[in-house]
């Protein structure tokens, strides 16, 4: 028995059935021979796994690898902290009142680099408001480390190509998320009642995908479906809730040189864009703010030639592509638009320097939304306007790219322009529809102006106030200038023109080009060799300063309210009361013909449109006029500049003639009130009377305006805040201290000077002014824009407000008291002495004075 357990015992042992102590040959073996397998097959790589799946690939300075719904950048190491720039573009959009096609960012674009931090790639929004003119590296270093760019997202990185040259990571979340700087939303849009109205979006995320996705040598491009339900509320309630909006947009990067260009120095005296910086210098022991021009890069192909003066074309010319879907007849204007800017570059001696060319069909590289490609667009959308943003290298101030948006209203908006503005002297434009010349001529002016803006040019609201009034009535004068000199300015078409003007030869029509075009496409994009930036800036501000004797090159600003009268929208001529007298004798010609003129018009909507625009006309015509009443003339001054002063009040004499000028339209508004087309119209009430109301308020207003010019302490003879109230007093009380049987008007003068008097003098006044309704038209829109003044003024672009200094507001309370209490005695004298409906108006007006003065 023994032996056969032995023998058992043996087999077990022999074949690995019985183990002591846990373990057993076999098994021994076995997982000795399982590593030894698993050391001779490689562990698969994230980079492998991802490979397994067969990515969308797109090979580009930035790779793009698209698989399963996302997207993931592969970044060589060596572009590491390069800079480049981003910006979002509108695609597609389910509702182009909330954004148009084409658009781009209103946040503009992001000035961006990628840096490698650990296991980690950050995208870093870089700062480069800071420069020195130190060489010394201590300088430049703390430049650094106090304007270091912030972190706006950051991504694990996903792996390592399989020869570490570059890091791939998912970048998905970025693209498909509700990033704020890059929202699918203009706040000036349709919905947002061009900005009056608070837009509320609420991101979509489910609804929300990736799109296409490209990549080339310099860029790359990612399309989204971004989803939103939006809210709109205005006055305190919802006028929107809710909404659906879904947008596909496009997000470029744009790979900037490494070496910036070079930059052009430029300062307030000139219409010109400005890419502003703060310098620290060492030289001048100071800092300073210091501006770029913002400028394409522009040069010439063959340095020797265009130094011998001869006409080169430059390296890389400016190119915009024309949106097909525009109009056929709009076409043939918007290529002329582009193209017609050749000519100041031919005199600076660039040949070839702009062109225009449609999309191209065989260029795998183009996308209107990239930002590599430079485009004017379309938008079927119900705006009366057009616009021309440009976006710049934030080091250099060098235009990357620019757009030109054209709103398919921008044709009404002409119609009615040249209808208002010249149908006095021109029976060509008496209808809703241009004659084809005139829709070219008035395309290509419109689409002139904003490429214009792509350039570089600002506005120049002052060039159209240095052409005499008279000459805009001379035909050889307007065949040569034509209404202004800079289309850069808000100086549109001839309304000084009269009846017969046109056959006489007088243009009625802006130019192509003014004289300011030239100087400011020359000062922009000539070049200057061979000399240190220091004396490129001392040329250039020399230029400038020599070019300031003649009024024809200053610079006038852009104003929101209006401090400076010479520039000013939509005006013309250097005389405000002249050029208003004829644009006001112009719409007395035009307001009672337009029943007959038109035709076409089963429903009366287009002569209600240009009624009510010819009405805003009229308007426009007053405001210019009364803008001088307490005006100050501006000149950006510097030091060796032949100008005396850098501001000036304007003129007494000028002064006074706007304040009568004011008074005498209150004698006679009737011509206003089109009454037979007014009867077949549904536009309530008579106009006249909406500006007898607007007039008046402003009129009595005028004198708190001239506290501008007193505020500055002027020792020569000005236009006093005290000889307006006398001019004033005269002037309302006329009536009352004569015996004339008072008018409504006399009464609406008199109730509001009333008010306005006695809330000068610090009184709380009880009763109403001018009118208690609600205003149609408005001169001034409440008492502080009736002040107007320094601290009001409200550039739009390019420069800050004027700096003022050492101001203080005269008080002019016992004025306004003494004639407070001049008036006080008057009505009380004629509500005793006076009958029926004027007793009763003297009346009331003594009771509401007695009970201010409890």
């Amino acid at each position: 028995m023994k032996k056969k357990n032995l023998i058992s015992l043996v087999f077990l042992l022999s074949w690995g059935l019985l183990s002591f102590g846990g373990s057993s040959v076999h098994a021994k073996t076995d997982k000795k021979a399982k590593e030894e397998k698993k050391d001779s097959v490689k562990t698969e790589s994230s980079y492998e796994k991802l490979m397994k799946e067969k990515p969308e690939t797109h090979e580009g300075f930035i790779t793009l690898l698209k698989s399963k719904g996302k997207v993931y950048f592969q970044i060589p190491l060596d572009i590491m902290g390069r800079e480049m720039l981003m910006g979002s573009t509108l695609s597609e959009v389910s509702d182009n009142g909330n954004g148009l096609v084409g658009s781009k960012s209103i946040n503009g674009l992001l000035h961006i680099s990628f840096e490698k931090l650990g296991e980690k790639v950050n995208m870093i929004q870089v700062n480069k408001d800071f420069i020195t003119d130190s060489d010394r590296p201590e300088m430049a270093k703390a430049l650094d480390i106090n304007s270091a760019g912030s972190v706006i997202a950051s991504f694990k990185i996903h792996s390592y190509v399989p020869d570490s040259t570059a890091v791939l990571f998912d970048a998905t979340d970025f693209f498909v998320s509700d990033n704020k700087k890059m929202r699918p939303f203009d706040d000036m849009s349709l919905n947002t009642l061009m900005g009056r109205a608070k837009l509320m979006p609420e991101y979509q995320s489910q609804n929300s995908f990736l799109g296409d996705v490209k990549a080339f040598e310099t860029n790359i491009s990612i399309k989204s479906t971004l989803s939103y339900k939006y809210s709109v509320s205005y006055g305190g309630r919802n006028i929107l809730e809710d909404e659906p909006y879904s947008a596909v947009v496009t997000r470029s990067i744009l790979l900037l040189d490494e070496k910036p260009y070079k930059t052009r120095p430029t300062d307030s005296r000139i219409a010109i864009f400005p890419t502003g910086k703060i310098l620290f210098s060492e030289k001048e022991q100071k800092s300073e703010v210091v501006y770029f021009a913002n400028r394409w890069r522009l040069e010439p192909s063959d340095t020797a030639a265009y130094r011998a003066g001869k006409l080169v074309d430059p390296i890389k010319p400016i190119v915009f592509y024309i949106d097909p879907a525009f109009p056929k007849e709009w076409q043939p204007a918007i290529y002329e638009a582009v193209n017609q800017w050749q000519e100041p570059f031919e005199k600076i001696g660039f040949s070839n320097a702009i062109c225009a060319k449609p999309f191209p069909e065989d260029d795998p590289e183009f996308d209107p939304d990239n930002l590599k490609y430079s485009c004017i667009r379309y938008a079927p959308v119900t705006i009366e306007n057009a616009m021309g943003p440009s976006w710049v290298d934030p080091r250099s101030g060098e235009i990357i790219n620019a757009s030109v948006y054209v709103y398919h209203d921008v044709i009404k908006l002409v119609n009615n322009w040249r209808f208002v503005q010249t149908a006095q002297a021109d029976p060509r434009v008496r209808s809703g529809k241009l004659p084809d010349d005139l829709l070219h001529e008035s395309m290509r002016y419109v689409i002139g102006h904003e490429v214009g803006h792509c350039l570089g040019l600002m506005h120049n609201m002052s060039s159209s106030a240095t052409i005499p009034v008279d000459s805009l009535r001379s035909p050889t004068f307007t065949q040569k200038y034509g209404t202004t000199h800079s289309i850069m300015d808000y100086a549109r078409y001839n309304y000084v023109a009269q009846p017969g003007d046109l056959e006489r030869g007088v243009k009625l029509t802006p130019p192509k080009f003014g004289l300011y075009d030239y100087f400011t496409i020359d000062y922009a994009y000539r070049p200057i060799f061979d000399v240190t930036p220091e004396d490129e800036k001392a040329i250039l501000s020399a230029k400038l300063s020599l070019a300031q004797a003649d009024p024809i090159y200053r610079y006038g600003k852009q104003q929101g309210s209006i401090l400076d009268p010479r520039s000013q929208n939509e005006d013309l001529g250097d005389n405000s009361v002249k050029a208003s007298e004829y644009g006001v004798k112009s719409l007395q010609y035009i307001i009672p013909n337009i029943d007959e003129w038109v035709v076409d018009d089963d429903d009366y909507s287009y002569r209600k449109e240009i009624y009510e625009a010819a009405l805003n006309q009229y308007l426009t015509y007053v405001r210019h006029v009364f803008s001088n009443i307490g005006g100050i003339n501006l000149w950006e001054k510097h030091e060796g500049d032949p100008v005396e002063v850098a501001y000036k009040c304007v003129p007494r004499e000028t002064q006074k003639e706007a304040f009568e000028f004011m008074c005498n339209q209150l004698k006679d508004l009737k011509w206003l009130d089109n009454e037979e087309l007014l009867s077949k119209i549904q536009l309530a009430g008579l106009p006249s009377r909406n500006f007898e109301r607007a007039i008046v308020e402003a009129i009595v207003a005028a004198p708190a305006k001239l506290l501008s010019c007193e505020m500055l302490g002027y020792d020569e003879e000005i236009y006093t805040t005290s000889e307006c109230m006398k001019d004033l007093y005269d002037f309302v009380w006329e009536s009352a201290k004569s015996g004339k049987k008072l008018t409504n008007l006399d009464m609406m003068l008199q109730r509001e000077y009333v008010r306005r008097v006695f809330g000068g003098a610090g009184f709380k006044y009880t009763g109403t002014g001018a009118e208690p309704s609600a205003r149609r038209f408005a001169i001034v829109d409440d008492e502080d824009n009736a002040k107007a003044g320094v601290d009001a003024a409200n550039p739009y672009a390019g420069y800050d407000t004027p700096y003022v200094m050492f101001v203080t507001q005269p008080s002019f309370d016992s004025e306004y008291y003494k004639y407070a209490m001049k008036v006080k005695k008057l009505v009380e004298k004629k509500a005793s002495s006076s009958k029926g409906e004027e007793k009763a108006h003297y009346e009331l007006i003594a009771k509401n004075i007695k009970n201010t003065l409890k």
